[in-house]
């Protein structure tokens, strides 16, 4: 059986974790697609305790584990470490649009897609969700 080759990510959701799993997927090279609800800019409600001890010994890991702490074991705003993702995310191969209320997904044998409130459908081998407690991939 011939095992189908996977290029093109979408993730719907940009914060912490679509982030991360955006850099990860874009690191194992795939093209990655980000779609977030809000803007751009950052949050500054909330601090996060973060552990630098990655549990493997990938590589990507080891990278985007650095990247996320910034190397330490503190206490950190939100708003930094969500910083620190989004310049990493700014290259080639990662596109992040903001603004993008995703309305509807679906998949059929060869891709998935979703479908945003202004009817903008994206379109790649895989879906995944990373919109938090009140998503719209799960839901569906």
């Amino acid at each position: 059986m011939l095992q189908q080759q996977f290029e093109h990510a979408i993730i719907v959701g940009g914060s912490l974790g679509g982030l991360m799993m955006g850099l990860a997927l874009s690191r194992s090279g795939y093209a990655v697609t980000i779609l977030e609800r809000a803007d751009s800019s950052l949050r500054n409600v909330a601090f996060i305790r973060l552990h630098t001890k990655p549990y493997s010994n990938s590589e990507i890991e080891r990278e985007l584990s650095n990247l996320a702490s910034n190397g330490n074991n503190n206490v950190e705003a939100w708003s930094a470490i969500q910083e620190r993702l989004l310049n990493a995310v700014a290259k080639p191969g990662i596109t992040l649009q903001h603004h993008t209320r995703i309305v509807s997904i679906g998949q059929n044998e060869s891709s998935a897609w979703a479908t945003s409130e202004k009817e903008q459908t994206f379109k790649g081998d895989f879906l995944i969700g990373a919109d938090g407690y009140r998503s719209i991939v799960r839901v569906i």
